[in-house]
């Protein structure tokens, strides 16, 4: 049975957008996006059949980016990167797939590889560098 697509929206009691998107099955489906009160952007995310499947961004509350990166049927896949409230690089993440065994190369400038497991970080924040420069030396 073909499950008709419709145009989803909720408002903030302001009268502003709060997210839109596509329903399809009583399910996100497709590109939805949220923002806060004050019109300023929350999160873009893809949904396939209600999971988060595709890129994702999310913001902070001034609108700068935080977050971005891919799902893969609710699971982080590639790489993710993380920011600070004023724009800089925070933090990359390497996801591995389950199904790849072994090390992975991974090449990086002034920044931290923390291994854990799943995935890889990547870490540029200074107080993070100063503190594992102290415990190094």
């Amino acid at each position: 049975m073909e499950h008709s697509v419709k145009i989803c929206g909720e408002f903030w009691p302001n009268g502003r957008v709060k997210s839109f998107g596509l329903i399809k099955g009583g399910e996100w489906h497709g590109d939805v996006q949220g923002f806060r009160d004050n019109g300023k952007p929350d999160f873009r995310q893809t949904f396939k059949q209600g999971i988060t499947n595709g890129p994702y961004e999310f913001f902070f509350p001034n609108g700068q980016l935080e977050e971005a990166g891919v799902f893969n049927r609710g699971e982080h896949c590639g790489v993710t990167e993380c920011f600070t409230i004023e724009g800089q690089l925070r933090q990359i993440s390497i996801h591995k797939p389950t199904s790849v065994q072994g090390l992975w190369p991974v090449r990086h400038q002034g920044g931290i590889l923390i291994d854990r497991g799943s995935s890889f970080e990547i870490l540029y924040d200074n107080k993070i560098q100063a503190l594992t420069n102290k415990l190094w030396d």
